[in-house]
């Protein structure tokens, strides 16, 4: 609904008012914006005496559980579709959604019939084949549960919002000196040399005592907290799983291909060419006779439909038009060409576009296959159909034969498939089918983690159906020592080799202060030295990380060089040597940059005084939350 809309605003205002009303529509539902529930249930809050009900609240969630389903697919983890998790940022985006569409009604602002009407039509789900279709509308509007008169009602009081926060933003501006600064910034460019000390060769001979390991241990608990976790034992049923034990005779094949047969219309394929004269009046049938006349004289088709035709689609390809069943061209043109031989050419043959001349190239498809060419297709068809019978049969039989299993070896065995066994996963999710929101859910529901349950069959989709059960669970804490011990020991290396390592970094600072040339420096001690000009801020891996550290560095004094140390990730330790710095300069940029600039600029300044706006409404309006939330 909110599409049409947002295709209705212009620029800037499209932009923010997208990012900020993109899905009120869609988590607030009707019944809040017209107060159709309000009186239905206790309320989840009141925004200048206007109730959100817990109804309002609870169909908002679904929707906006839905639309993250959607949008993310199946392997959101589940403990984000919570209601605990959504319930706060769903009840403030209605009350935000409250507070604007209040202000835009005591602003005056008002839709006109026409527009909502408009708006009404063109939305797609209430068109068939492009157009609107009543029934359509109604059907659609039964489903949701709501009147023609209460949609409209909500359609005019979103348009009226979307208007009101479209002026909103459509004032924000930014001034050349703002884009400039941010420019001057963003786009920054430094050149610098530096040589990378690497901590590897060091590590080998650094010895670490048991008693630093433990201490590092002690005091970074937090480090090595583990999630709540467990693995799985499931069965996992798809059609595919079937086929392949599935044999079918070529009497089968045949019985089904004698069946085709018999069905089978012969649904004659002509391929047409054509030359297109355009109009009626004296140059065209000029036109019509000149073509005419070198037909006449056994000209080339496709080089005179490449001169004359008007059809600018067909002509470069010689007039070829394609394949057509009966019911492609007009009417004219396909009784005509259904009268002609193959490379026979038509004599002119008007329609509502104009003139043709028309010549038939082909008739395909006139008798049905023949047995071996449909032989492999059917077979794939037939075998398919018995796998899934087969599949859905095993899947009503699984809940019955995993229901109280002490494990799902038998369940398995009965239906001939194999037991599969995941490693511990979180509630974040884990590989494999790990990863579906509807596995991770059933895994650490209660009846399943804790009372050792099978789960419910879960349709994964129409055709893949698991049931599960927990076989190892670890509840959050601290991971043992033993478990990362190995981490610690390599951690607590790489610190003692960064520490060996300032000290020679050290040494090769002094000597390019007193004089020596960072190349000179790299060359006596065997080390490599990169160059780095025009970088800018960012980058990736260990590269990224010299960059970030190399933009803290203060610029060096015009004619002078600044010249730093610092330690990486890895433990290595790294030399910098800063020569230049050079702002963003925005007239060096493109005319098309500087505009695309200044129109982000301009939605991040529209978005900020959006949300100023909503917040000063806010701090003005009488809001009552519910249990004081």
């Amino acid at each position: 609904m909110l599409q049409s809309m947002r295709d209705n605003l212009k620029g800037t205002a499209a932009i923010i008012v997208a990012a900020f009303f993109g899905f009120i529509m869609v988590i607030g539902g009707i019944d809040f914006f017209t107060g159709a529930s309000g009186d239905s249930a206790n309320k989840a809050a009141e925004v200048n005496g206007e109730k959100i009900s817990n109804l309002d609240l609870q169909r908002a969630i679904q929707n906006r559980r839905s639309m993250i389903e959607s949008q993310y697919g199946e392997n959101v983890p589940a403990d984000l579709l919570t209601d605990e998790q959504l319930r706060g940022p769903v009840l403030q985006q209605l009350v935000n959604a409250a507070v604007m569409r209040q202000a835009a009604q005591e602003s005056g602002m008002v839709m006109s019939t026409a527009a909502v009407d408009k708006e009404i039509v063109q939305m797609p789900g209430f068109q068939v084949n492009g157009q609107f279709d009543q029934q359509m509308f109604r059907d659609g509007l039964r489903r949701m549960g709501y009147s023609p008169a209460a949609f409209r009602q909500l359609l005019e009081q979103e348009m009226v919002m979307q208007q009101f926060a479209g002026g909103v933003a459509d004032s924000a501006f930014v001034t050349k000196s703002g884009a400039e600064n941010v420019v001057a910034v963003s786009m920054e460019e430094r050149d610098f040399d530096y040589i990378t000390l690497s901590a590897a060769p060091l590590l080998e001979n650094i010895q670490v005592a048991d008693e630093e390991v433990q201490s590092y241990y002690d005091r970074h608990q937090q480090e090595f907290q583990r999630p709540e976790q467990v693995a799985i034992e499931y069965i996992e049923l798809t059609p595919e799983q079937f086929a392949g034990n599935i044999d079918i005779s070529e009497d089968d094949v045949r019985a089904q291909y004698d069946q085709e047969v018999k069905s089978f219309q012969a649904s004659v394929r002509r391929h047409a060419a054509h030359i297109l004269i355009e109009g009626d009046d004296e140059a065209a049938q000029n036109k019509v006779a000149e073509v005419q006349g070198k037909l006449d004289s056994n000209g080339d088709f496709a080089a005179l439909a490449k001169e004359y035709s008007d059809d600018i689609i067909s002509r470069e390809e010689g007039g070829d038009v394609g394949f057509t069943s009966g019911d492609v061209f007009p009417e004219p043109f396909e009784d005509a060409l259904a009268k002609l031989e193959v490379g026979q050419v038509s004599g002119p043959v008007k329609t509502d576009d104009g003139t043709h001349f028309i010549k038939l190239i082909e008739v395909a498809d006139a008798e049905p296959p023949t047995f071996e060419e449909r032989k492999a297709a059917i077979s794939a068809r037939l075998r398919n159909a018995e796998a899934e019978r087969e599949f859905l049969d095993a899947v009503s039989r699984l809940g019955d034969l995993a229901y109280n299993a002490a494990s799902l070896a038998e369940p398995a065995e009965e239906l001939g498939v194999s037991v599969q066994k995941s490693p511990l996963f979180s509630r974040q999710g884990g590989p494999g089918i790990a990863a579906d929101g509807k596995v991770i859910e059933a895994a650490f529901s209660p009846e399943v983690m804790e009372d050792g349950n099978t789960s419910d069959v879960l349709n994964l989709s129409d055709n893949h159906s698991v049931v599960l059960k927990v076989v190892e669970h670890k509840s959050a804490g601290v991971k043992p020592l033993d478990e990362v011990k190995v981490q610690i020991v390599d951690l607590l290396k790489r610190e003692k080799a960064s520490e060996q390592l300032a000290a020679n970094a050290d040494a090769l600072q002094q000597k390019v202060q007193s004089g020596e040339s960072l190349a000179d420096v790299a060359a006596a001690e065997g080390l490599t030295l990169e160059t780095s000009d025009k970088t800018r801020r960012g980058g990736f891996g260990v590269r990224g990380e010299v960059t970030d550290h190399v933009f803290g560095m203060a610029a060096p004094k015009p004619g002078a060089e600044n010249l730093a140390h610092f330690r990486l990730a890895t433990g290595d330790v790294v030399v910098a040597q800063l020569r230049a710095v050079r702002p963003g300069d925005l007239a060096r940029q493109s005319k098309e940059q500087r505009d695309a600039l200044m129109q982000q600029l301009a939605s991040m300044q529209g978005t900020s005084e959006l949300t100023a706006v909503q917040q000063f409404l806010a701090s003005k309006a009488k809001i009552d939350i519910a249990g004081g939330e």
